[in-house]
């Protein structure tokens, strides 16, 4: 990988001016519609971020990091309304609690390998979605999902003036995930989660216990999926059945594989590319000059999925690596010109 001196002041400067855009009006950022809309965009960045570290650096394909997702959305909602504790509290024992669902989890799982585990990981993630959806002690209101109780809430995070607030809060939980995610990957316990992507065997041969690193790695992004899953709920107002479902789950990974897994930017960028592109779709596809086109055009083209579909086909067909991969090969190009 191709790593560019700059980029984490680049960062630290993008960064900056999200943050500074609701104060200063910048551009779309200045009104609360568009505030929540990358309020909306920076938590799926942050939770394909939590799913890349899973899928891309450990090379484990799991078809039930929803139920992590849904577990810290859940649980504080919960929390909050039925027993009155602070947000802060809610949070935090929401994601110990998810901690000890995704070492339980992990545990059955992690016995099996490749295609055999994400089939296990798909059950439990449905097993999750069942429970929701049947009004689990009458805890979940089923279908209807539970709406969150505004007098448990800091009074900051409530009305449409406050929108900013919790844009700049969906902001702070993307630069902990990143921050999380980054260091993580960047210590020796990372190393070998790359390691065991790469090669599994090899590491066995030196020593080490691919079920335990597995199993931190499994821990850790579910950990990370609750905290967003808790967030969510803050900007949504609600936790709904839908967060548990494994259709999350495949767009997680169709979020990291369209900016590219293995870079954490790239599964940053691939989700909230994701988000915007299926909020802004579902306008587009409403407009007139749509619903004049033929049915037989103009259907499939009222379907977001359909378009984000084809999006997904033309970036795996000549974008491999995702987006991420495209700056890279530019980039690599642009030297190789350079230094002839």
């Amino acid at each position: 990988m191709l790593r560019w001196k700059y980029s984490r002041p680049f960062l630290a400067v993008i960064v900056l001016l999200l943050a500074l855009s609701p104060v200063i009006n910048f551009g779309p950022l200045k009104g609360a519609g568009m505030q929540q809309t990358f309020a909306v965009a920076f938590i799926w960045g942050a939770l394909a971020l939590s799913y890349d570290l899973l899928f891309g650096f450990t090379g484990l394909l799991s078809f039930g990091h929803a139920l992590f997702f849904a577990s810290g959305a859940y649980i504080t909602t919960i929390l909050i309304n039925h027993n009155h504790i602070s947000l802060y509290l809610a949070t935090f024992i929401a994601v110990t609690a998810t901690i000890g669902i995704a070492l339980l989890v992990g545990f059955a799982s992690l016995r099996t390998s490749g295609i055999t585990f994400a089939m296990v990981t798909l059950a439990f993630g449905e097993l999750g979605h069942v429970i929701i959806a049947r009004n689990f002690g009458n805890l979940t209101n089923g279908e209807n999902g539970i709406a969150l109780d505004a007098n448990g809430v800091p009074q900051f995070f409530i009305g449409v003036i406050n929108t900013k607030n919790l844009y700049w809060m969906a902001l702070i939980v993307l630069v902990l995930v990143y921050a999380s995610v980054w260091w993580i990957t960047e210590t020796s316990a990372g190393r070998v989660f790359a390691a065991l992507r790469d090669n599994e065997t090899r590491v066995a041969v030196l020593g080490l216990k691919p079920s335990k690193f597995k199993l931190l790695s499994f821990v850790i992004s579910a950990a990370l999926a609750s905290i967003c899953g808790a967030a969510m709920v803050l900007v949504a107002g609600t936790a709904a059945p839908r967060f548990a479902t494994a259709d999350v789950t495949i767009a997680l990974l169709l979020m990291v594989i369209l900016g590219g897994a293995t870079t954490r930017w790239g599964a940053v960028i691939g989700g909230m590319v994701y988000s915007i592109a299926s909020t802004r779709l579902q306008d587009l596809t409403q407009k007139e000059a749509i619903t004049k086109i033929p049915k037989i055009i103009s259907g499939p083209l009222s379907e977001p999925t359909f378009i984000l579909g084809l999006l997904f086909i033309f970036i795996v067909m000549f974008a491999p690596g995702g987006l991420s991969g495209a700056y890279y090969r530019a980039r690599f190009k642009y030297l190789n010109r350079n230094t002839k």
